[in-house]
């Protein structure tokens, strides 16, 4: 999915820096919006995981069943939201030229939200099964689907109109819709999950004895709230990047672009370590719960030591991929080497929200990460790159950047603290 974000934002960059931040600023306010229900639908992998402890199986159809009905309820909701700011998009004080260019393409992204979170929906189901390869392929298969549409539909390839950015939105919609149908098909196609589509839909007609929403939120309103406090955060620094000017925002754009990819390697190894945690915390196993969060957190740290290598030694490079603009290329090299002090930071605090997932605490966490954040990191950013000494690493968009490293670094100690002291728990 990020890499999709990735390749949209490589192949608009192609069309000026322009175009690089309009995209830049509308996909941080889609995602402002969408990652709160993202971040509930991550309960659902943790709940049948603690079924599958303690081997309710009768209740997988009604979890799935609850499921579905509050994703499709959270995916109205925020296309409201992305519409209010599609309404009042003046509001985030962007310059002329991209707030053109970004209403039309943002309302192309408010459409592919319901496929995308059906799409999670289903994922996140199969994934409690420890069934990931399904989603793999697809999400494999819909990215090079959605690289080829934006060939054709930004450029103009094969007798097709030059869409230029809302090209990009097009191919979003369609390679979005594909990843809801297939994902679907494996979620009640598959073996491996022991679902049925006639079990799926017998369930709405069936007694609400057994109903799983209390428990969906009681997991998943905090999680989304997580996930949410940590996005905001970027998607507020790509607003005040927007106010220094369109260059600094499309710097920050192919940063947070690079930065994404490389933070959805630890996300995954937190999702594989919540569900393993969740397993052994359904089965009251804690040593198995103390050893796959430890082994999920050594993982996470040295993914991020790899990458922070990469940035160091390739930040240029990487930025030259995005644009020909010597002032973004320059102003993105810098933020990349700020990216790769804070990759160890990110790695840690995404490992440790998910193995507290796993074990159910959930409320103390997402406090943590909100002061982090925006007690801590949003202000801080905003006073380095406002009041900071002119042409100094804390003036600019570099200011905004540092804060938020301060606010990652805050979090990833609060979080392994609090794990340590699990750990600690007799």
């Amino acid at each position: 999915m990020v890499l999709t974000g990735f390749f949209d934002t490589l192949m608009v960059g192609k069309l000026g820096y322009e175009p690089l931040a309009a995209a830049g600023i509308c996909n941080s306010v889609f995602f402002f919006v969408a990652v709160f229900p993202i971040g509930v639908t991550m309960a659902y992998a943790t709940i049948v995981s603690i079924l599958q402890g303690k081997n309710k199986t009768s209740s997988y159809r009604l979890l799935a069943r609850d499921s579905f009905i509050v994703t499709i309820g959270l995916s109205v909701l925020a296309s409201t939201f992305i519409y209010l700011f599609i309404a009042n998009f003046h509001i985030l004080g962007q310059t002329n030229a991209v707030e053109y260019l970004a209403i039309p393409y943002l309302t192309l992204l408010m459409w592919s939200l319901l496929p995308m979170m059906t799409f999670f929906f289903a994922k996140n189901i199969c994934d409690g099964f420890s069934y990931t390869i399904g989603g793999m392929v697809i999400t494999l298969i819909a990215l090079i689907l959605n690289v080829f549409l934006n060939w054709v539909l930004i450029y103009g390839n094969l007798g097709f109109p030059a869409y230029g950015l809302n090209g990009a939105g097009y191919a979003t919609i369609i390679s979005r819709i594909f990843l809801a149908a297939s994902m679907m098909l494996v979620l009640f196609g598959s073996q491996q999950i022991p679902i049925s589509w006639s079990k799926f839909i017998r369930s709405f007609w069936e007694s609400r004895r057994i109903a799983f929403y209390k428990r969906i939120f009681a997991i998943g309103f905090p999680s989304g709230l997580q996930y949410f406090f940590e996005v905001a955060a970027f998607a507020g620094a790509a607003v005040m990047a927007g106010w220094l000017g369109t260059q600094e925002l499309a710097s920050h754009n192919l940063a947070i672009t690079i930065a994404s990819v490389t933070y959805m390697f630890a996300s995954g190894i937190s999702a594989g370590s919540s569900i393993c945690v969740a397993r052994a915390y359904g089965n009251q196993n804690k040593i198995n719960i103390k050893a796959y969060g430890l082994t999920g957190l050594k993982l996470g740290f040295g993914v991020a030591v790899i990458f922070a290598l990469i940035f160091f030694t390739f930040n240029e490079l990487l930025a030259k991929l995005f644009t020909t603009d010597p002032a973004v290329i320059k102003m993105g090299s810098e933020l990349l080497i700020i990216a790769a002090i804070f990759q160890l930071s990110d790695g840690i605090q995404a490992i440790g929200v998910g193995i507290l997932r796993g074990v159910e605490d959930v409320k103390i966490p997402s406090l943590l990460i909100f002061i982090a954040y925006w007690v801590i990191a949003m202000p801080l950013g905003y006073v380095m790159s406002h009041f900071g000494p002119p042409k100094s690493l804390y003036f600019g968009v570099n200011g905004i950047w540092i804060g938020l490293s301060i606010g990652l670094t805050i979090s990833a100690v609060f979080l392994f603290y609090r794990f340590n002291s699990l750990l600690r728990t007799p």
